[in-house]
């Protein structure tokens, strides 16, 4: 449509660092927290689930609430973000920020495997190697085991941006269109379900896993939390909407707990969203600590599990306990996912966007001429 008298393109202007937001210590808490309960869960309970060998915790948290928690933050953050730009930049940002460090996180937890798992452990091929390069495990479990099964989250995510980018760049996702889009999701995914658990068709079973329809509810969670804290849902039609989403986690889960600790977790991610930062309740020290750990969560959330089971598997051989097996499993996490973060998430991303921005000019936005 040709531009009115009052009107010229402009380039899209960069941000300045003086107009910057201060990064909010509340959304560092909650990534950190997030997983740490994951680390909780596969460290303390899942372990021995696994490896009945291995001596009892000391304290077992048998949650599965910190993924859930991720995925939610997730999408919070995904309808934040598209919100500030070109959708085109926003979704390859965010295959550069995921795929690079899950590659490499694949590649080396295999390696680690093949060289440090005890005798009778599991030990990936070549074949498996390649499959969960290719994020196949979702769709043919029983064919592509998990290197690391924490890996579950990343297909779905990659997903639903995805999915999210092509009803953006359709222009179908203005005014009230993304609520209707969110109820429509939730109805299309409880409807499924019965069917999921009834129907013997191995063709609809690898569809339905494949496509993450059985946690797609947690990212439409926050992408309601966004829409409330952006006014564009009125709280009740927000609260009733997530109380949708956590209704569809009791069905899919059919795990009352896991269920509470979902409402909890939401109750709180809306809290960080609609309220003012939480700084004033953190001490200066601790804030630096938090924001570092924040920064390294998905590297270390890509390689703890597996590798943390063989390190607590070895040091129980060399007569060490259950703390500081622990211990060993969460130092290991922290450190590798620091190496991963710093010698391949970053500069991963730098690189691609950089190549990125100039083989694809800036897109201009219109302004009115003063």
């Amino acid at each position: 449509m040709p531009l009115s008298p009052t009107q010229r393109p402009v380039p899209a202007e960069a941000p300045r660092p003086g107009r910057a937001k201060r990064r909010r210590v509340s959304w560092d808490l909650l990534r950190v927290g997030a997983v740490g309960l994951v680390l909780l869960f596969h460290g303390t309970f899942l372990v021995r689930q696994w490896h009945p060998e291995m001596a009892a915790r000391p304290f077992v948290f048998p949650y599965q609430l910190g993924a859930s928690l991720l995925l939610v933050i997730s999408g919070y953050f995904a309808a934040l973000s598209l919100r500030k730009g070109d959708v085109v930049r926003w979704w390859a940002g965010r295959m550069a920020r995921m795929l690079p460090a899950f590659l490499v996180g694949v590649l080396g937890t295999s390696l680690f495997l093949r060289l440090f798992a005890p005798p009778g452990w599991y030990v990936p091929t070549l074949h498996d190697v390649l499959a969960n390069l290719a994020m196949l495990w979702t769709w043919k479990p029983q064919v592509f085991p998990y290197v690391d099964a924490a890996h579950w989250t990343i297909p779905l995510q990659l997903l639903w941006f995805t999915a999210i980018f092509v009803l953006w760049r359709s222009r179908r996702m203005g005014g009230d269109t993304a609520v209707r889009a969110l109820w429509i999701v939730l109805v299309v995914e409880l409807a499924l379900l019965p069917v999921r658990l009834n129907l013997q068709s191995e063709t609809f079973r690898m569809l339905y896993d494949g496509f993450g329809l059985y946690r797609v509810h947690l990212f439409t969670a926050g992408i309601a939390v966004y829409l409330w804290s952006a006014r564009r849902l009125r709280g009740p039609h927000a609260s009733g909407l997530l109380g949708v989403c956590v209704f569809v986690h009791l069905c899919q889960t059919r795990h009352v707990s896991w269920t509470i600790g979902l409402a909890v977790g939401i109750v709180v991610v809306s809290v960080a969203a609609l309220g003012p930062d939480w700084d004033r309740f953190v001490p200066d020290p601790l804030v630096r600590a938090l924001r570092w750990t924040a920064g390294i969560t998905y590297p270390v959330y890509l390689v703890h599990q597996s590798i943390g089971y063989v390190v607590m598997r070895r040091l129980q051989d060399v007569g060490v306990g259950p703390w500081g097996q622990l211990v060993g499993f969460t130092v290991v996490a922290i450190g590798f996912g620091w190496v991963l973060t710093v010698l391949v998430e970053r500069p991963a991303h730098r690189a691609i966007m950089r190549g990125f921005d100039r083989l694809r000019p800036t897109p201009a936005v219109v302004r009115p001429v003063d």
